[in-house]
């Protein structure tokens, strides 16, 4: 059995501002953290903030069957990994503002989390990670990430 991995990007906020970004504005790490966690999923869940209008008309857009869950606080989509939904999640990742679009998202294979991503890409959790997935993780992240293994 692996390890369960917590790794926090290093992050600021800018002044007025809740919204955390990489302290060298860098997502780098998105594109091969997805891409070697795409393949072990079979489910894609994004979280948006209800006020993040344009994010959210935004994935309705893509004019896929996504299962759509809503509260008072946050909009949940949900879909089977089709090629429509992957790409977005490499090629579309950041606003107009170079902000990380997404609150969450989830990599789920037979409806158990694989991958996490929270706080707009700079907070992550990986359980059962093996030796070769914490190698990757280490040498896609920030030297200065946050990494607990358990």
């Amino acid at each position: 059995m692996g390890k369960n991995l917590v790794f926090q990007i290093p992050a600021y906020t800018k002044v007025n501002s809740t919204f955390p970004k990489p302290s060298n504005d860098n997502y780098d790490y998105w594109v091969p953290l997805i891409n070697y966690y795409l393949p072990k999923s079979d489910t894609i869940e994004i979280h948006c903030w209800n006020e993040e209008i344009e994010i959210i008309r935004e994935i309705k857009c893509l004019n896929i069957n996504m299962l759509e869950m809503q509260d008072e606080k946050i909009t949940i989509f949900k879909e089977k990994k089709i090629c429509t939904l992957s790409d977005y999640l490499f090629n579309k990742k950041l606003d107009q503002n170079d902000n990380f679009k997404w609150f969450t998202v989830n990599l789920i294979y037979d409806g158990v989390t694989v991958f996490h991503s929270g706080h707009w890409g700079t907070e992550f959790f990986v359980p059962n990670a093996e030796e070769r997935d914490i190698l990757l993780i280490k040498n896609v992240i920030p030297p200065e990430t946050n990494l607990h293994k358990y």
